[in-house]
């Protein structure tokens, strides 16, 4: 199991996001058990606080259930007890330092650095108020760190609710060539043909309330089998 903590600098904002995301990200994708995840704050100012209302509100609005999640402080025994430990920005990650000492083992990180962005920084949306930019950018990192740690291309199916959008999202992933059509037959020639997509690939389903639940799963199992006669 990989044990990852999210921080920021009250755990009421973009970490929170970063962990309940993942942890969807992960269940719809089939590898929960793969990952154990939390998040932390560098500061005690929000020690007791929940999720902040404008975060909890929009990860409401898109299935995800935060409810009971309380800000929790870094402490020096996580750095042993997991294996990454992944800040939003330079200032979270110089007080991760601080906190966790000399980093030997080489876990801490920027979120950011896994969505081909090293160095860069989600802003924290308690400043800038733009509480869907900073979505986009957890859900970029956290979609890079899965693929990072499974070795596969990650494509989220969230969202969709009809076909046409499946094969929208999974186009943009797979980048097919001018002959691919949208259906199962012509994804099986293209994982499969004589010059062969890279069969290796995590797929979340969307939620199982969308209409389009059905027909992801039956897109998933033609990566899945193509990806066993690989």
């Amino acid at each position: 199991m990989i044990k990852i903590l999210f921080v920021c600098h009250g755990n009421i904002c973009r970490s929170p996001m970063a962990e309940f995301y993942m942890k969807d990200l992960c269940a719809r994708a089939g590898l929960a058990e793969r990952f154990e995840i939390a998040s932390a704050a560098t500061s005690a100012e929000e020690l007791g606080n929940g999720v902040y209302p404008p975060v909890r509100r929009l990860l409401n609005e898109r299935g995800i259930d935060c409810s009971g999640k309380t800000v929790r402080l870094l402490k020096p025994s996580d750095y042993e007890a997991f294996d990454l430990i992944l800040g939003m920005d330079a200032y979270n990650l110089r007080n991760m330092r601080r906190l966790l000492g000399e980093d030997e083992a080489g876990k801490l990180r920027l979120l950011l650095d896994y969505a081909g962005r090293p160095g860069e920084s989600v802003a924290d949306p308690w400043y800038t108020r733009d509480f869907e930019a900073a979505w986009e950018d957890v859900t970029e990192g956290c979609r890079g760190l899965l693929a990072a740690l499974t070795g596969a291309r990650v494509v989220d199916f969230a969202g969709c609710g009809t076909r046409e959008e499946l094969w929208e999202a999974l186009r943009a992933a797979v980048e097919p060539p001018d002959w691919f059509g949208a259906n199962l037959d012509a994804l099986w020639d293209l994982l499969t043909g004589e010059e062969p997509k890279d069969a290796h690939w995590v797929l979340a389903l969307p939620r199982e309330s969308s209409p389009a639940y059905d027909y992801a799963a039956r897109i998933r199992a033609v990566f899945e089998e193509a990806e066993r006669l690989a």
